[in-house]
């Protein structure tokens, strides 16, 4: 009884956080929703970001830093960004895919952001779930979803909420199982999860259950966190299986919360049906305490017999495994976790000290480490590529050959080759493949990293080539960090001017930036250097204080050609200022290079005052009012302010909503990509919902849903610009 009080009072004297106020959220524009990389300005949502909670070092890391083969990469498939947004700007969480339907949260995400007296937010307009986004501002690979913002289930006690995703997303990044196991003191623990809206990041390292590892109905943990990760599951490392919902950081204990899955678990009826069976362990019973009489022993006293030696031989192995693994990560070493490999290779805990291995201390040239012994080798049942049948193969070569995932990479690299416009010769080809490819040898992590980053460089059109005499000179050279260090790299940018005009809009005061050319034609701006150790910490702190943009990264400056040296900090000579015009489509398309062959990144309005950086035939290079640049068809621009007339629409002549509305109908308006009956449908419109109209084409009206359920239709994705029939629309111009 007595350790029961004292269990009481360490409960109390941790000072559980109040489930509605526990967790920071970070704001973030509402320009940024749908998109991958969210954009944030001084206006957007929270006005102070403070971390949630970092246990000692900072040990959250990227999740690329590990191979797409790893436990770590493929649990984390079923991990992705929860994007709400709310008339105050758009603010992330984590959620994860439990069926083919449904995703898991936490309450104070949504709805609970409406609570939250810091994020101002009085309505949730549309609720968007970002998976596969695994390498900071790469949308290559990542899928959206829309969510219905009305929870299936929630509970703001238990701090979860049950949402249900439009589509299948578990066909193709899976779903993470679901235990209602006991928790250990100190048992080993992963958290994956998205902080502060970033690319997706995992807390491994010193990552376990506290001690005691349950308190006042919370599972405790010591695994680093940021705002952002609020919703993100706690996974037993030995299980593979999700233990708890994170959902709030304690700022004067070293300790984190979250909601055990057993106590979920219990009120779910969804949960439960998406629950996967495992061997774990029943509660254990406290007995209390003993009030019988001890037996009075009247029997004669004999002679102490040697106790039999039981010890059962597989549990002292299994010990000692236990007892060498801690070394290993005490030490932090390769030595170590080698040493315990040789020793242990069939323990619970080798694949992590393997994925350690493998990412920290393989040489390009060594050997893969010999599998575990009673592996049946996989039967080759054809060459996995056509030149894999060659006579005369490197081992690079022949680790692809042996490998379907690297296999497909190489195929993919082929494609974009192929398709590439200039941007690689046959002869600089070859030279990335003999010097960069080859090098890797038999390292399969080494040659997944550098054919994901070949197959972004072709893919990447090349930019115009900087224009000289316009305030800079290009100084041509080696900028490659070798120290140890690398660059915090703020921006990369398609030209020059884009890349000083970012530079001038974040660090109008600030002395030493430096813009460095890419071999791809990109250039990024750079604000200092940092040990590569504790890079990752640094640049979340930049983020957090504002001082850096959200998908600032560390770059060693491997493909650093240049560097672009210029004068003061005026803007580019010959600069004017221009108006975007009305036109047929209400808004202009922004593109990343002179000409319709660059895709649009983005739209602006008719009336938008932009910046004119220089001319190129029938293209400009502009500055926007939100510092981003791009180039725009010139004759759509005019040197004076144009009148725009502002349109509004309602959505009238249809029924409300039903199965019987949905089945005849008659309950909902197409948005389609063209003025056209056949064109492709982007999304719906429903009975009274408002519409921005941005143009009128005969009986057509290109609209974009201000207030009401075409933010979350039931098809479609919310908030799509489109093209709509005027039959159902109710007009009113000022």
């Amino acid at each position: 009884m007595r350790a029961l009080a004292a269990l009481a009072i360490l409960a109390t004297s941790i000072g559980l956080p109040d489930p509605g106020h526990a967790q920071d959220f970070v704001g973030f524009d509402r320009a940024s929703f749908g998109r991958v990389v969210l954009n944030r300005t001084e206006s957007a949502g929270i006005d102070d970001i403070e971390f949630e909670l970092s246990v000692g070092d900072y040990n959250n890391e990227p999740i690329q830093t590990y191979s797409p083969t790893s436990i770590f990469r493929k649990m984390g498939l079923s991990v992705g960004r929860l994007d709400i947004l709310t008339d105050n700007g758009v603010f992330p969480c984590t959620a994860f895919i439990v069926d083919e339907k449904h995703l898991l949260t936490n309450h104070h995400c949504v709805p609970g952001i409406l609570d939250n007296e810091r994020a101002k937010a009085t309505r949730i307009d549309s609720v968007m779930f970002v998976a596969g986004y695994v390498q900071q501002g790469v949308e290559e690979g990542t899928q959206r979803y829309t969510v219905i913002p009305t929870p299936v289930e929630t509970s703001k006690d238990l701090d979860y909420s049950v949402l249900e995703v439009i589509g299948d997303p578990s066909a193709d990044f899976g779903h993470l199982r679901l235990a209602s196991a006991q928790h250990h003191d100190n048992d080993p623990y992963l958290v994956i999860g998205h902080p502060m809206g970033e690319a997706q990041r995992i807390s491994r390292e010193k990552c376990r259950a506290n001690a005691p590892a349950i308190s006042n109905q919370r599972l405790l943990h010591t695994c680093d966190t940021l705002p952002g990760n609020s919703g993100s599951p706690v996974i037993d490392a030995g299980l593979q299986m999700v233990v708890g919902l994170h959902h709030a950081g304690s700022k004067k204990d070293s300790v984190n919360f979250a909601i055990p899955m057993t106590a979920i678990l219990e009120q779910s009826q969804v949960l439960k049906a998406a629950l996967t069976d495992a061997p774990v362990e029943g509660p254990v019973e406290d007995p209390g305490p003993d009030t019988a009489p001890d037996p009075v022993d009247t029997a004669d006293p004999v002679d102490p017999v040697d106790p039999i030696d039981t010890t059962d031989p597989v549990i002292e192995a299994a010990r000692l495994c236990d007892a060498l693994y801690n070394e290993a990560k005490a030490f932090g070493q390769c030595f170590a976790y080698e040493a315990y490999l040789e020793t242990c290779a069939q323990h619970s805990y080798a694949i992590f000290a393997r994925s350690y291995v493998t990412a920290e201390c393989s040489d390009p040239a060594d050997d893969p480490i010999a599998p575990p012994p009673g592996n049946d080798p996989v039967v080759d049942h054809g060459p996995l590529r056509p030149w894999c049948n060659a006579s005369v193969l490197n081992t690079a070569e022949r680790t692809i050959c042996g490998d379907a995932y690297l296999a497909g990479l190489d195929e993919k690299l082929e494609r974009a080759y192929g398709s590439q416009s200039g941007v690689s010769t046959a002869s600089q080809q070859n030279a990335w493949r003999t010097g960069t490819r080859d090098a890797c040898g038999s390292n399969a992590s080494c040659l997944s990293r550098a054919m994901i980053d070949r197959i972004a460089y072709l893919e990447t059109p090349p930019a115009p080539r900087p224009d000289s005499g316009k305030g800079y000179r290009i100084v041509r050279g080696n900028h490659a960090l070798t120290n140890g260090e690398c660059y915090i790299v703020t921006a990369s940018r398609p030209s020059v001017e884009a890349a000083i005009a970012f530079a001038q809009e974040w660090f109008p005061n600030r002395h030493g930036i430096r813009i460095f050319g890419s071999d791809n034609g990109y250039y990024g701006v750079i604000i200092g250097t940092t040990p590569r150790g504790s890079a990752e910490a640094r640049i979340a702190s930049l983020v957090s204080g504002r001082q850096v943009p959200a998908d600032s990264y560390c770059s060693t400056g491997s493909r650093y050609v240049l560097e672009v040296l210029r004068g003061g900090s005026a803007p580019a000579p010959g600069s004017y200022t221009m108006y975007v015009d009305n036109n047929a489509s209400g808004g202009l398309n922004v593109r990343r290079g002179p000409g319709t062959n660059y895709g649009d990144f983005t739209e602006i309005a008719p009336g938008t005052q932009v910046t004119v950086l220089r001319d190129q035939g029938d293209w400009s290079n502009i500055r926007m009012p939100d510092g981003q640049t791009g180039w725009v068809y010139r004759p759509l621009l005019t040197s004076a302010t144009p009148h725009v007339r502002q349109c509004t629409a309602r959505v009238v002549n249809l029924q409300p909503y039903s199965n019987a509305s949905r089945a005849n109908g008659q309950g909902f308006l197409n948005i389609r990509a063209d003025d056209s009956p056949r064109s492709r449908i982007l999304s719906e419109a429903y009975l009274g919902d408002q519409l921005k109209v941005l143009a009128q084409k005969g009986s057509w009206a290109r609209v974009r849903c201000i207030t009401g359920l075409c933010n979350s239709p039931y098809r479609g994705t919310g908030g799509a610009t489109g093209w709509a029939s005027k039959t159902y629309l109710s007009i009113r111009c000022q």
